[in-house]
């Protein structure tokens, strides 16, 4: 067999088995939702009342499993910038703080996660909620181009958008708390 299709045969079989894997977990899952009332009113609170975590469901699947899609390259492009905000000036802001930055300003990621919101937020304008591994949420707003979608999952240093009118508004949140912004920029 050659090299070409031996390594194609190798990203099939990963992916067989992979699918096979998640099909397996699933079916047991269901399983025990259906035979165990217990089990089943656990999950449905954790999944329908409390916020599911897609950035911690995310990070345990790739320490154990590999990346989330099966097939990517590693030479994938996405932009990425620096993950420090450069900005002039601060200010208080309703929940968080209004930076003022440079015209067309490409906002980067603060940190890994997924994105639970992508859109217009009253107060906000234009807005970008992700959710980090350890279930705080960053929030960019005031954006002029979004550059990510729902469930789009972000690294560090990538871009999300630009800033609209030279002003950047960030909010940190965890379990529905306020944090502090020194933490983060």
């Amino acid at each position: 067999m050659k090299k070409k299709e031996f390594r194609r045969v190798s990203l099939f079989s990963k992916l067989v088995n992979r699918t096979l894997v998640f099909v397996i977990f699933v079916l047991i899952c269901l399983i025990f939702l259906k035979g165990n009332s217990h089990f089943r009113s656990s999950i449905y609170k954790g999944i329908f009342k409390d916020n599911l975590k897609f950035a911690k469901i995310n990070d345990i699947y790739e320490k154990y499993f590999g990346s989330a899609l099966p097939l990517k390259g590693s030479d994938s492009l996405s932009m990425v910038s620096s993950s420090k905000i450069q900005y002039e000036s601060i200010q208080k802001y309703k929940d968080g703080v209004s930076l003022k930055v440079s015209q067309n300003y490409a906002v980067s990621c603060l940190e890994t996660g997924i994105v639970i919101f992508s859109g217009e937020k009253e107060g906000y304008g234009n807005t970008i909620i992700i959710q980090g591994a350890d279930e705080t949420e960053f929030w960019y707003s005031n954006l002029n181009g979004l550059k990510v979608q729902m469930y789009d999952y972000i690294k560090k240093g990538e871009i999300v958008g630009e800033a609209l009118d030279s002003k950047l508004v960030l909010v940190f949140k965890k379990d529905g708390k306020v944090l502090n912004y020194k933490k983060f920029i």
